[in-house]
């Protein structure tokens, strides 16, 4: 059964998101920002669920959320990287881009078999788009591509590993997930410009 300190990387992921969030949210990145949010709200259940005792009382729910609001989340990231450097917020992108969250929010409360393939796909997406975007040189291309893709080899290699052990692998996929959240806010505000400063603070 997983021991209480299984919260603290949780709480990694906690700290990055509400940091990432606050300045998205200063830069009229919403979509970005609320993706982060979903992130970050994942990872607080976690940490009551382990330091509380409530390992069992709060497994599905946490497992759920943790699915549905994490293809959720993708999406809005995926789409705040599709936005960039969109400044207006009439019409399209807008409209589109909550008809697309809105979409993958619904199938992926009807199917959740498909939270999966959806987080996956998204996230498919949004390193694409963040190689596809114009930029002064190929490797800073590949660069914000690369920081976006660290969920992906979070998923395929560190995740559940077993040459880490359950314990190591548990605490790096979310140390990682933490670093990832902070990665986004250099991709989606230095690289990409998808968002206007409201203040002299970044």
């Amino acid at each position: 059964m997983p021991a209480p300190h299984y919260a603290l990387s949780e709480a990694l992921i906690v700290l990055a998101a509400i940091w990432v969030c606050l300045r998205l949210a200063r830069r009229s990145s919403w979509f970005g920002a609320l993706g982060v949010a979903i992130f970050g709200l994942a990872a607080g259940i976690g940490i009551v669920r382990f330091s509380l005792g409530q390992i069992e009382e709060l497994a599905t729910f946490h497992r759920d959320f943790s699915r549905i609001g994490g293809a959720t989340a993708m999406a809005l990231v995926a789409i705040q990287c599709l936005m960039a450097p969109a400044r207006t917020w009439g019409g399209w992108p807008i409209g589109v881009a909550a008809a697309l969250t809105a979409a993958t929010l619904g199938l992926a409360l009807v199917v959740l078999d498909a939270t999966i393939p959806i987080f996956l796909a998204w996230l498919i997406v949004a390193i694409g788009t963040c190689f596809a975007k114009p930029a002064p040189s190929t490797k800073q291309r590949l660069l914000r591509a690369a920081v976006v893709a660290i969920f992906l080899f979070n998923l395929l290699l560190v995740r559940q590993s077993p040459f880490l052990g359950i314990d190591a692998s548990w605490h790096l996929y979310h140390v990682l997930i933490a670093l990832w959240l902070i990665g986004l806010w250099w991709v989606l505000v230095k690289e990409l410009g998808s968002t206007q400063p409201t203040s002299n603070n970044s």
